[in-house]
């Protein structure tokens, strides 16, 4: 895995004026390259290991192979450098090591970025290195040093102009990195900081689309491509053995081809043995050309759909199910005299680049998914492992067919997603489709590129996740720490996801006697029971606008005039940790926060407080605080509490003062 072979920058070596003494490796053939500037670091730095940790790339070779770094340890991955290109004319009177200075100031930036910190994420450097890269050509043109170029205000101000959004964040992540190692890079920046950031920031142009949530597929489009998945199960399940069968062969007469036969002989011995595997899979669709690409090409299809369908009952990342193991990936839980099947994989998300043990629920259909794709993968390890396995290595089940430890390409999973997938399981969008996602807008809004009236649904990984969810909580079978525990979300998503909208999503709970069509049929009553539990029949007076609001709305109707206001929407009452709320629209509050502050603080026209919930959690907040102060006292988490407290204090002066 990727290491540092710096414990700090205390122990760097200083910047020397005149060359190192030494050879850098050139990795790409040639000659030695004569290093013509000064190095920031000795190279024979190492910046990364193999699988077996020996060194792999050193910090002087022309370019860095991290495939360590990769989610499967196998997937290539390499860093190029700047390099002077003909057609990049720096002006006349440059200095002539100064392309060589640019590709070494390269080389320390994304160093110490890389190197100090939290580790990063492999996609996240390879951006990094992409925007140096674009930099150190437009500093080249100029006729300076990279340097020199993050430093200048008004050259950063025109670079960054022409720097997509995202790259544009990263521009900042590595102007950071540059101010607080400057000393060490001996560069003086006349600039402060927060000006230099706000350049970059100001002059990038904006994206329209960021922070737009992924869209929630339409009721019908997500039924129809469920149903169009499932159906393909029953079809694999029939082929699976004979295409099976078929790359055993076809890989076995390749690896055990005798030695000592001319190219002829070799030919002519491989067709002979071929002649069957072709007969079978003309049976399958093949008709000419390569009968390996061939069966290669229906096994990665073929785990395209079974991936789809992991996804779609579980909720995971699309880079989760890459790299979902081999071994272990199955496990059957008994609960309340019901056996259920558990999905154990890693996730890197929000794990500041490591791998943490995760594990998902799923239903039959996600259960026989995994089975499929288990003897797929089965079948690629048995074969190129020779049946020996690697002790080093750890199988992922959606492999390629080259290479059982090396995950499904990414690159070649959205191709075949929108090439061949899309056009098979996605419906034509009608008007009714966009009506509905209208319907569902959320307050953030959606990306609405490709979804048009008669074009197919463009299916994203993504939206199975979103969809998940929405339609989950939807049926009122799931709750929302319960989708948290599951999705791995985060507040923020969750807040974005759930704070508006789910409501208005159809309920897709097809069977007519299924308790939660009678959980949706009984809400209204149920809310009606609430309120006369918690108001009606209160024996305490009650604080807040919203029990005024409602007293004053229900004081001139009977019980059964006021049930029907419930039935028809009128009004609404769900009980809340602090005593009830009575919005009737969504609440634009966070779903997962277990004390309504945000309410107490805006002092909201729905609440309904109970002064005596309201006085314990005030002891118990302020008994958090006492803790915190002893043992943690400055910290992020002593000062939201301390703010916390305040604003249950402030509340109960006010709500007290206006009873």
């Amino acid at each position: 895995m990727f290491f540092s072979t710096l414990k700090s920058l205390d122990g760097l070596l200083e910047l020397r004026h005149a060359p190192l003494p030494c050879t850098l490796h050139d990795d790409l053939g040639g000659a030695p390259v004569t290093p013509m500037v000064a190095l920031y670091f000795d190279p024979q730095t190492v910046v990364s290991l193999d699988s077996n940790g020996q060194p792999l790339s050193y910090y002087g070779d022309r370019r860095w192979d991290l495939r360590s770094m990769s989610t499967d340890g196998e997937s290539a991955c390499h860093l190029y450098f700047f390099e002077a290109q003909p057609l990049l004319i720096p002006p006349e009177k440059s200095r002539p090591d100064l392309a060589d200075l640019i590709r070494e100031q390269q080389k320390s930036l994304l160093w110490l970025h890389m190197d100090t910190g939290n580790q990063k994420a492999q996609s996240t450097i390879l951006r990094a290195t992409n925007v140096l890269t674009q930099l150190a050509e437009k500093a080249y043109r100029r006729g300076v040093t990279l340097f020199e170029l993050f430093c200048d205000p008004l050259m950063l101000g025109e670079v960054s102009a022409e720097l997509s959004n995202t790259y544009s964040l990263n521009a900042r992540s590595l102007l950071k990195t540059l101010w607080r190692h400057r000393n060490f890079l001996k560069i003086g920046v006349e600039a402060c900081l927060k000006e230099l950031i706000d350049i970059i920031r100001e002059s990038a142009p904006k994206n329209d689309a960021e922070g737009h949530q992924t869209p929630i597929i339409p009721s019908r489009i997500y039924c129809a491509i469920l149903a169009g998945l499932l159906g393909s199960l029953d079809d694999i399940e029939r082929d699976l053995d004979t295409l099976l069968n078929a790359y055993r062969k076809e890989r076995t007469v390749t690896i055990t081809a005798p030695e000592g036969l001319t190219q002829d002989q070799l030919k002519y011995r491989r067709n002979n043995a071929l002649e069957e595997i072709r007969e079978s899979m003309r049976a399958l669709g093949w008709k000419t050309g390569s009968v390996r690409e061939f069966i290669a090409g229906e096994i990665g299809l073929i785990q395209l759909k079974l991936m789809n369908l992991v996804i779609a009952f579980s909720g995971m990342r699309i880079g989760e199910a890459q790299v979902l193991p081999l071994k272990g990936v199955l496990e059957e839980v008994e609960h309340r005299g019901s056996v259920h099947h558990v999905i154990n994989g890693f996730s890197h998300k929000l794990k500041k680049g490591k791998k943490k043990p995760v594990s998902w629920v799923t239903s039959l259909e996600g259960f026989r998914a995994i089975i499929l794709a288990r003897r797929i993968a089965s079948t690629i390890l048995e074969v190129l492992s020779n049946g020996t396995p690697a002790a080093d290595k750890a199988a992922v089940l959606f492999c390629s067919t080259e290479n059982p430890y090396k995950k499904y390409d990414a690159a070649r999973i959205n191709a075949r997603l929108r090439q061949e997938l899309i056009p098979e399981i996605c419906p034509v969008i009608t008007q009714a489709d966009i009506d509905e996602l209208n319907a569902l807008e959320l307050e953030r809004g959606w990306l609405r590129e490709g979804i048009e009236v008669g074009k197919h649904w463009p299916l994203a990984f993504h939206q199975y996740r979103r969809s998940l969810s929405v339609y989950a909580h939807r049926s009122g079978m799931v709750s929302l720490p319960a989708l948290k525990g599951q999705l791995q979300h985060i507040t923020d998503e969750m807040r974005a996801y759930y704070s508006d909208g789910f409501c208005r999503a159809v309920n897709l709970v097809f069977d007519k006697d299924h308790f939660s069509h009678e959980w949706t049929a009984a809400k209204a009553e149920s809310s009606f029971l609430s309120y006369q539990l918690g108001i009606l029949f209160s024996d305490e007076d009650l604080l807040g606008r919203g029990a005024q609001r409602m007293a004053n709305t229900v004081a001139s109707h009977t019980r059964a005039e006021t049930l029907k206001l419930f039935e028809q929407g009128k009004i609404a009452y769900k009980e809340t940790v602090l005593g009830g709320c009575v919005a009737t629209e969504d609440c634009k509050t966070l779903p997962l926060e277990p004390i309504g502050l945000e309410c107490l603080e805006k002092n909201c026209v729905n609440q309904v407080v109970s002064p005596k919930r309201l006085e314990y959690v005030i002891r118990s907040q302020e008994g958090v605080v006492a803790r915190l102060e002893k043992v943690e006292r400055g910290s992020v988490e002593y000062r939201l509490e301390v703010t916390n407290l305040q604003v249950l204090l402030k509340a109960r002066q006010r709500l007290t003062e206006n009873a």
